[in-house]
């Protein structure tokens, strides 16, 4: 899932790239809603101290 949420927000930032260099403001708005969401999660699980070493490995 991790590995998921990394591939999702690397396509994200490309589209946010792109919006931004056609001055799509709302488009690129909502690709960085998105994107948020992944970081939040992403904040929240490496939060749980269980989890860092396993993740540490995946790397």
């Amino acid at each position: 899932m991790i590995q998921w949420v990394l591939e999702e927000n690397d396509q994200l930032i490309c589209c946010i790239v792109e919006c931004q260099n056609k001055g799509q403001a709302n488009e690129c708005t909502q690709y960085q809603h998105v994107l948020h969401r992944n970081f939040i999660y992403l904040a929240t699980i490496t939060d749980n101290s269980d989890l860092i070493p396993s993740l540490l490995k995946s790397t």
